[in-house]
């Protein structure tokens, strides 16, 4: 997947340890941000998204089939990039909605080690703009353009984004448990039976908060965030 050297993944796993966040430029490669332009248009189109109460003017989609595979695909590199072995727990997607603002959180277990990727900037806006206070360390922020992520210890590092000028910025969430950590084994898949499965119904009352589109065209699972 990648042509990065060895002494890069050295290097930026000792940063990930230290400030337990880092940037990646072109974390996913030309063709699969191609490949997903053309994917969420074909969700667009079919009403797939829904709302959530943390940000609910915007849209949003989690533990897709497709997304999940993304997740799969991209956790060996992930591994290597924070320096350990890591489980997928699922898969999260937003487009974010003019004047959106998401506040200052961290995440549940599930998000122990999290990428957020940038995949589609609207036109002639900036860069997608992710705000993070690590622990022991100052307030940040990352710039991302389309295809460029950050990958952040979710249940660490605060993290939020200003009100949004305009509406149309398309972000990826994938989230992973650490092998050798103590949610793994139990967390992994986020509890579903298998990536790209639905939610038990009682797991999905008791955590998700999301309405769609268009339930008729959807299943009943909610999705996390």
């Amino acid at each position: 997947m990648s042509s990065r050297s060895r002494a890069y993944y050295v290097r930026a796993a000792k940063r990930f340890r230290e400030r337990r966040y880092l940037f990646v430029k072109g974390i996913l490669p030309q063709t699969l941000l191609d490949y997903l332009k053309v994917y969420y248009a074909i969700l667009m189109a079919n009403n797939r998204f829904g709302t959530d109460h943390q940000c609910p003017s915007s849209l949003s989609l989690g533990g897709d089939a497709a997304l999940d595979a993304v997740l799969e695909w991209i956790r060996p590199e992930v591994g290597k990039l924070v320096g350990f072995e890591l489980a997928p727990t699922y898969s999260y997607t937003r487009q974010y909605a003019k004047r959106e603002v998401l506040t200052r959180h961290t995440d549940r277990a599930a998000c122990e080690i999290s990428v957020t990727a940038a995949i589609q900037i609207p036109k002639g806006a900036g860069p997608s703009v992710v705000h993070l206070k690590p622990p022991n360390f100052d307030e940040t922020k990352v710039e991302m353009f389309e295809g460029d992520g950050c990958v952040y210890a979710g249940t660490e590092v605060e993290h939020w984004r200003e009100r949004f000028r305009v509406g149309g910025y398309i972000q990826l969430f994938l989230h992973f448990i650490a092998k050798h950590g103590r949610h793994y084994p139990k967390l992994i898949f986020d509890e579903r039976d298998c990536l790209g499965a639905g939610y038990k119904e009682h797991k999905r009352k008791k955590r998700f908060d999301i309405r769609y589109q268009n339930e008729s065209n959807v299943s009943r699972n909610a999705w996390p965030r």
